[in-house]
């Protein structure tokens, strides 16, 4: 979206885009050349010709001052209960309107978008963030694609604040997008070793800092769970470490720790073909670390951090791990491999001892890990573990609510502390045949973190989403972004 901020006095344009509240009472007085708006709106909401139903658009024709002018409404419900979680569906629907319609220029009058619960700023962020988020196309990979779609809008308000807050919304959205971008493309295309030269290349000339390890660096540094998930392909692992240090210098950073497994066939404890398809999601959670560093630099955040990136292939050869195998982490412990399909348990294991080397006042991760995560929550909320992180994990679910994601904690417990050691030949095991199997992952991963806080995110059922909403199309969602970013903003 391009976006001029304007003041009111000089609305003039051929395209009007309104909110309309279930009390047209509750706006401020509206004039457009020389006309009552808020009357306008009155008229038209009583003849049922426009409608204040949340995320309702209309479209109609309007006669101001002798000119006839395309109207575009949205619903925006009651202006006394109406939050962050109604108004993403507000603008996520308006712009999918505006692109379904190709209108290209028009002029939003953002007064008439309000709340007695959001502040102006923060309504201009969702704004911002909607222009972008909403309308998401990818069709890198098509012959016919779809031309690209670029709204300019004249956005009139006489707060000069309100720029600013766009601009914000819409760089929390690109990197959202950006995450998209990567968790969209085909595995034969996002081998470890492109992963992490895009991922280099992106943070070229910025603020954040790259360092790459390749698959010889891993297995002669000691990392041997990631050497045994990625040895079965012949595209080898990397670890990519991200640094931005926006904060003071000396001061403990945030780790923030993904799950890249460009894809994941289950090794020699084989997927079926259908649960096989749509494993190139299963670096989804790398993807969304790499957007919260991304938004972290663009909006120049106080904080420093870590990112931790661990990109693999699970495949099948000679030389793929078996069930039965033993291998020794950088930790120095032995684990025994009784399923090659719990391999993401095994990469974060040694990613996460990994971070913890940069003395982080707390860990975070983020992997699309368990089906177990989904059977227990559904496909739309995602499940967090929390070790000695209490406090971080009561700030983070308040935003979570805020920016209309769904968390829930899960425990971790003496029983399966007992069971990631019930191995007889290893120090620890990665699988359990029991109940509770994400419970078991979360410990296990956990179990690498040491005295360090620690949250383990399984975002395996809302990472990716199978239908279209008012955030965007089916496939990647970017989930837990926004609510990181919020987070790290207050930190």
């Amino acid at each position: 979206m391009q976006a001029t901020i304007k003041p009111n006095a000089e609305i003039k344009h051929t395209t009007l885009i309104v909110g309309v509240p279930e009390h047209i009472n509750q706006l401020s007085q509206i004039v457009v050349e020389d006309e009552d708006i808020n009357e306008l709106l009155k008229t038209l909401k009583h003849n049922q010709i426009i409608s204040s139903n949340v995320g309702h658009v209309s479209s109609t024709q309007v006669l101001l001052n002798g000119n006839y002018v395309k109207l575009i409404s949205v619903g925006l419900g009651n202006l006394k209960t109406s939050d962050s979680s109604d108004f993403l569906i507000v603008f996520g629907k308006l712009f999918q309107h505006l692109k379904n319609d190709r209108i290209f220029k028009g002029a939003l009058l953002f007064d008439t978008f309000a709340s007695k619960i959001l502040s102006k700023l923060e309504l201009a962020e969702l704004l911002g963030r909607q222009s972008e988020q909403s309308i998401y196309q990818f069709d890198s990979y098509k012959t016919d694609k779809t031309a690209p779609y670029q709204i300019d809008l004249d956005i009139h308000t006489n707060d000069e604040d309100v720029k600013h807050a766009l601009a914000d919304g819409v760089a929390l959205a690109s990197a959202i997008n950006l995450a998209r971008d990567y968790s969209n493309m085909p595995p034969n295309i996002l081998t470890p070793a492109y992963y992490a030269e895009l991922i280099s290349n992106h943070f070229n000339n910025t603020e954040v800092t790259v360092d790459v390890k390749d698959g010889a660096t891993l297995q002669r540094e000691g990392f041997g769970l990631i050497h045994a998930v990625g040895k079965g392909s012949k595209n080898n692992p990397r670890l990519i470490t991200l640094t931005y240090n926006g904060g003071q210098e000396g001061e403990q950073p945030i780790a923030l720790v993904g799950k890249g497994i460009t894809y994941d066939s289950g090794g020699y404890s084989i997927k079926s073909k259908v649960g096989m398809q749509t494993m190139k999601y299963d670096m989804c959670g790398s993807a969304n670390v790499v957007a919260m560093i991304e938004s972290a630099q663009r909006l120049n955040l106080k904080v420093n951090i870590i990112g931790v990136i661990v990109a693999a292939e699970n495949m099948v050869n000679e030389a793929a791990m078996k069930p039965d195998d033993v291998f020794t982490a950088l930790s120095g412990e032995s684990v025994e491999v009784l399923n090659t399909d719990a391999e993401g348990r095994l990469v974060l294991g040694d990613a996460v001892f990994y971070a913890n080397q940069f003395q982080p006042k707390v860990i975070l991760d983020f992997a699309t890990l368990t089906g177990a995560a989904v059977a227990a929550l559904g496909e739309d909320k995602a499940a967090v573990f929390n070790k000695k992180a209490k406090v971080q994990l009561d700030e983070i679910l308040v935003e979570a609510q805020k920016m209309d994601e769904f968390v829930f904690e899960l425990p971790m417990t003496s029983t399966e502390q007992a069971l990631i050691r019930n191995s007889d030949v290893a120090d620890l095991v990665n699988h359990t045949n029991g109940h509770g199997k994400a419970l078991f992952a979360a410990t296990f991963i956990n179990h690498f973190a040491g005295e360090t806080p620690h949250l383990h995110f399984d975002i395996a059922g809302p990472a990716t989403i199978n239908k279209n909403t008012h955030k965007g199309p089916k496939g990647p969602t970017g989930y837990l972004i926004s609510t990181i970013v919020q987070w790290l903003r207050k930190q």
